[in-house]
Order: structure tokens, then C-alpha cells, then sequence
């Protein structure tokens, strides 16, 4: 299955670097998960996650995670953490 989280990001191109490396840190943490890139949507969003997952559980426990790192990353800015929108990509082979 994948996902794709969009949100927007008002900070440097540095700390978009910081942000980037501490999502793809806490995927690692999850076994048959992977933030496949951050790419650019052609939508009203700044950016778009990709990621690919095999079981929806640990994509909800990475949901969780990234509530909590990322989090101390916008808040010693003084920052609030990004608005998101979720899709999610689900084969037909996953539904039957």
C-alpha cells in the first residue's frame, strides 16, 4: 500500500533538509515501511510524502511517531508542525 501526506513547509531550505532527514529517521524505525521521497504536488500543497508500507499498522505507528519527533523539530523554532492532508493508495489484491 502507500500514502501520500501533503503539507506545507514555510521554513529554509536548510531546515526543510533537518525536517526531510528527521521524517526519513523515523520510518527506518519501522519494519516494512519507507518514505519513498518528499516530492512537490502540482496542488495548493508545498509537498507530498510518499510512503510504501506493507501492513496499515505500522503505518498508523509511524503517523504516531512523527507526531513526536518532528514535532521538537518545529517547536525549537518556536514553530507549529505543518497542516496535512492523507490519501491513501490501496491495490485491489490488498482488498479482496
Amino acid at each position: 500500500m502507500y500514502a501520500i501526506i501533503y503539507f506545507n513547509f514555510s521554513g529554509n531550505k536548510e531546515e526543510f533538509k533537518e525536517a526531510k532527514e528527521t521524517l526519513k529517521k523515523v520510518s527506518k524505525k519501522f519494519d516494512g515501511l519507507e518514505l519513498v521521497d518528499i516530492l512537490v504536488p502540482s496542488s495548493e500543497w508545498n509537498y507530498a510524502a510518499l510512503l510504501k508500507f506493507k501492513n496499515f499498522e505500522s503505518f498508523v505507528k509511524y503517523i504516531k511517531k512523527t507526531r513526536e519527533e518532528p514535532i521538537t523539530f518545529f517547536a525549537k523554532r518556536g514553530l507549529h508542525p505543518p497542516p496535512k492532508k492523507l490519501e491513501l493508495l490501496v491495490d485491489i489484491e490488498y482488498l479482496e
